[in-house]
């Protein structure tokens, strides 16, 4: 991945529609961190603060 590609991913939601892919003012997001979706956000709206205050883990 080049920069550019790096870019162009930054401040994604995972997930998101391609034509609105940036995160939305009225939800909560958390930043993937490692891996192949590192710097992508999750929408973590409505997740109990157990499920999200020690990082999100997602289950391959």
């Amino acid at each position: 991945m080049d920069r550019d590609d790096e870019q162009l991913l930054r401040r994604r939601v995972y997930g998101a529609d391609h034509d609105h892919p940036g995160p939305k003012p009225d939800r909560d997001y958390a930043e993937l961190v490692g891996g192949p979706l590192d710097g992508l956000l999750l929408d973590i709206t409505g997740w109990r603060p157990e499920e999200s205050d020690d990082g999100v883990s997602l289950e391959a």
